[in-house]
C-alpha cells in the first residue's frame, strides 16, 4: 500500500491566486456596497474565489491510497475503485507552452459508477500510472491512443515535462 498526497508546493500557487482574488475583490465590495452594480459583480468574483478556495484547501488534503487490490481517494467525497472493477483509463496531458515542453498529466480511473481524477502534481504520479495501467492491461481493457502513448512516456521517462 502507499499512500499518496498534493505537497504544499503543488498548490501554493492556487492558494495565493485565491487570497489574491478575495482580496481585489472584497475592496470594491466594502468601498462601494450602495452600488446594485458593483455590489452583484464583486460578490460575485468573492463567491467564486471563497468556492475556489474551497476546492484547493480539499485538493491539499486529499488522500489517495494505492494498494495491491484498489485505489481510494479521501476527497471531496470518499471513492474506491478495485483494480478488478476498472472499465476505462485515460491519460491526458495538457501543455501551458506552444512547444508542449511544460504541462501536467490527469489521470481517469473509471470504474463501475464512479471515477477517480488524479493530476502529476500528486507524490509518485508515476507509480499510480503503472498501476493503473498494469490493472487496465489485466482487465483487457483497449487504452486509446493518446492515452497509450501518454502512458509509454511516463513510464520510459523518469520526469514528467515541465516538473
Amino acid at each position: 500500500m502507499s499512500l499518496h498526497t498534493y505537497p504544499l508546493t503543488a498548490v501554493i500557487g492556487d492558494y495565493s491566486r485565491s487570497v489574491g482574488g478575495l482580496a481585489v475583490s472584497a475592496v470594491p465590495f466594502a468601498v462601494a456596497p450602495s452600488r446594485p452594480l458593483v455590489t452583484y459583480l464583486f460578490g460575485t468574483l468573492i463567491a467564486v474565489f471563497a468556492v475556489y478556495s474551497l476546492r484547493t484547501l480539499a485538493r491539499h488534503f486529499t488522500r489517495v491510497e494505492v494498494a495491491n487490490d484498489a485505489i481510494s481517494i479521501n476527497l471531496p467525497t470518499f471513492r474506491r475503485i478495485a483494480w478488478t472493477e476498472v472499465e476505462a483509463l485515460r491519460l491526458r496531458f495538457y501543455s501551458t507552452r506552444r512547444d508542449r515542453s511544460r504541462g501536467w498529466f490527469q489521470l481517469t480511473i473509471a470504474g463501475p459508477g464512479r471515477g477517480v481524477v488524479i493530476d502529476s502534481t500528486i507524490t509518485d504520479f508515476h507509480g499510480i500510472v503503472a498501476s493503473a495501467a498494469a490493472a487496465a492491461a489485466h482487465n483487457g481493457i483497449a487504452l486509446d491512443e493518446a492515452t497509450a502513448a501518454n502512458v509509454a512516456a511516463l513510464t520510459s521517462a523518469s520526469a514528467i515535462p515541465g516538473r
